[in-house]
């Protein structure tokens, strides 16, 4: 009598075996070859921590730079910290989260280096008033007491900083959107500044400012 057989072909060695499936590659191994696959997730969550470190450590650094400004790219990022942390952790992952790992990795490093995915992260009252004590960011802006001059402000409220580090201002109490090109001594009215209203020439205590860079 026939005695059957629960043996496979390990993918590894192609021997026969009893082997166990991967559910992250989906192909079958013997025990040895098995372990020596696990031991590939390792090394590869390795990599991805390594390069994860390293990015973090190049984010701290622009953190230091006055002119470049992070947005929401540090919350991504510590959230992709953490599951890998939880990975670490409960050490039970396969091809499959070591995919999510990297891909979520190179998409956040991918908008790291589009400028045009960067904005302000902290409050934009505190932001301008820093603006205004560093002479190093933008020669002129609004250090000139309030006013209605376009070297001069009046409560100004919300912020865009474009690719080429240009900002918009939303110039409140003065009605009007003004852009202070990047190492210039006075802004541009780009929008309203002829009075509060509703006609197509005016604005109404602007607070939020939004540039189309596409």
């Amino acid at each position: 009598m026939a005695i059957a057989s629960n043996k496979t072909q390990c993918f590894t060695c192609n021997i026969y075996k009893i082997t166990y499936l991967c559910k992250g590659c989906l192909k079958e191994f013997c025990l040895p070859h098995l372990n020596e696959h696990q031991q590939m997730f390792n090394d590869e969550l390795n990599h991805i921590t390594n390069e994860y470190n390293a990015f973090k450590q190049t984010i701290n650094e622009q953190k230091q730079n006055p002119q470049t400004f992070i947005n929401d790219i540090e919350k991504k990022l510590n959230d992709l910290s953490e599951q890998i942390k939880q990975i670490h952790k409960e050490n039970d992952f396969n091809e499959i989260n070591l995919n999510y790992l990297r891909n979520r990795l190179r998409e956040i490093t991918r908008e790291f280096n589009n400028p045009t995915h960067i904005s302000i992260q902290q409050n934009p009252q505190s932001f301008i008033n820093e603006i205004f004590e560093k002479p190093n960011v933008i020669t002129g802006t609004g250090r000139n007491g309030k006013g209605q001059e376009l070297n001069q402000l009046s409560f100004p409220y919300g912020i865009f900083v474009d690719e080429k580090k240009n900002i918009f201002i939303a110039d409140y109490a003065n009605h009007r959107i003004i852009e202070w090109k990047y190492n210039t001594k006075k802004g541009k009215i780009i929008a309203g500044g002829n009075g509060q209203g509703n006609r197509i020439d005016q604005l109404n205590e602007p607070k939020v400012v939004i540039i189309d860079q596409q």
